[in-house]
């Protein structure tokens, strides 16, 4: 590498920090919220990390994009992906090469500002984000959880007798209007009178029974898997003595 390109590279490098450095603080004096979508913990906060630099592939394949996308318009995703790694095994070697060089550069550089970010970090700052990748980690397994109860057939919890109740109005319902109808679903049942309401209580009932029976069903059909981190935990005989001595 010549001293010019050299110099070049580390000046580049030096104005990245910088720009890392302050965009941090100044985003971090906003208040942190955190809302589960595909960000990292550190866009969350705020806080601007070093993107690790694309591989050779990645690089190739967003460069093509563009002219992909204007060439077929409704290309799919795994289609592109599929053009660009047919197009990638045909590009010549030298090409590849030269990709592979740029891309160690860049990954030297990211190494460099990534030391200097780690460093900078206050602890307050490392705190939220591990409080953060801890909830996101958290959403994930919750998510995955859902989803294999689904794929299993587990039996869902039956709706609440208000909730029966807010279904039995559902044909006034107006999607444009849902805080309206809430309030007024509300209103009618603070209304209705005990006699009305120990219908949708037994009916809420009911479904409940027959939910626990579904259930236990379930359970058993989950442990003859050999599921059993899908089935509850019974209360031992110490807790349920706790329970009856409160």
């Amino acid at each position: 590498m010549s001293p010019f390109n050299k110099f070049f590279r580390l000046n580049n490098l030096a104005i990245e920090t910088h720009k890392i450095l302050f965009n941090r603080k100044s985003n971090w004096i906003q208040q942190h919220v955190c809302s589960y979508t595909r960000k990292s913990a550190e866009e969350r906060l705020g806080i601007e990390k070093p993107k690790r630099p694309l591989t050779p592939f990645f690089k190739f394949m967003s460069q093509m994009r563009p002219a992909i996308i204007a060439k077929n318009p409704g290309i799919t995703s795994k289609e592109a992906i599929e053009w660009s790694s047919k197009h990638w095994q045909q590009l010549d070697a030298e090409t590849k090469a030269q990709m592979t060089k740029e891309y160690e550069k860049d990954l030297e550089d990211y190494k460099k500002i990534k030391e200097l970010y780690e460093k900078s970090l206050t602890d307050e700052q490392k705190a939220d984000i591990k409080r953060v990748k801890d909830e996101l980690a958290e959403a994930k397994q919750k998510r995955k959880l859902k989803s294999e109860f689904k794929e299993l057939g587990k039996p869902r919890k039956p709706m609440s007798s208000y909730f029966l109740f807010c279904q039995s109005l559902r044909d006034s319902f107006d999607a444009k209007q849902l805080k309206e109808f809430q309030e007024k679903a509300k209103s009618e049942w603070t209304k209705l009178p005990p006699s009305e309401r120990v219908k949708y209580d037994k009916k809420a009932q009911d479904l409940m029974n027959k939910y626990k029976k579904d259930l236990e069903a379930w359970e058993i059909k989950m442990i003859s898997m050999g599921r059993l981190d899908l089935v509850r935990a019974k209360p031992t005989k110490e807790s349920k003595k706790k329970e009856k001595s409160q």
